[in-house]
């Protein structure tokens, strides 16, 4: 006779296991990424540890460096990778808590991306 729990629809471990490769298969990414664009700098002579030769982020090179196989394209795109991991959490088991209808933890999820949307925006507003 099977229980009670073999029945039950929780999504929780589902959400869990979502997550769970998200942050696995995006940590090899990232990692993948940053070798990449530190292998790259190496081979075409620039130490990666100078600070006078440091590559200078902007978000909207990023694409254009990957394609023409720079290495800060590469080194940039592992290391807002990492950056986007959490939120990538936060956004994977807000939409399984909607699925779930667990509007409380769907709130809280919102909550923590406005947070983190509001410091971002912040952050910018600062630097300029």
């Amino acid at each position: 006779m099977p229980s009670a729990a073999a029945g039950s629809r929780d999504p929780g471990p589902a959400i869990e296991t979502l997550v769970a490769r998200l942050l696995v298969i995006g940590t090899w990414v990232a990692v993948v990424l940053v070798l990449a664009g530190v292998l790259g700098m190496v081979l075409s002579g620039v130490d990666p540890l100078d600070h006078g030769e440091r590559p200078v982020f902007d978000p909207g090179r990023v694409p254009a460096d990957l394609l023409a196989l720079r290495p800060s394209g590469f080194l940039w795109a592992g290391l807002v990778t990492v950056l986007l991991l959490p939120i990538g959490r936060v956004v994977v088991s807000g939409i399984g808590f909607l699925v779930a209808r667990d509007r409380r933890l769907a709130l809280v999820s919102l909550a923590v991306l406005v947070v983190v949307g509001v410091s971002i925006a912040a952050a910018i507003g600062l630097e300029g």
